[in-house]
């Protein structure tokens, strides 16, 4: 067993925790995109003043 520091520990949590924070997000952001769609109809396209 290698000798762990604090510092790295906690960097290694954090990066843990980063990463499923950021999955998180991604969830709720690919969730919020397809409800705004079934109202929108648009898909990703930004919103056009002519058709």
């Amino acid at each position: 067993m290698k000798e762990v520091s604090v510092f790295e520990l906690l960097i290694r949590n954090l990066g843990r925790f980063a990463a499923g924070s950021g999955v998180v997000a991604l969830l709720v952001w690919l969730t919020w995109v397809m409800l705004d769609v079934q109202h929108m109809q648009s898909g990703f396209t930004l919103p056009q003043s002519s058709y």
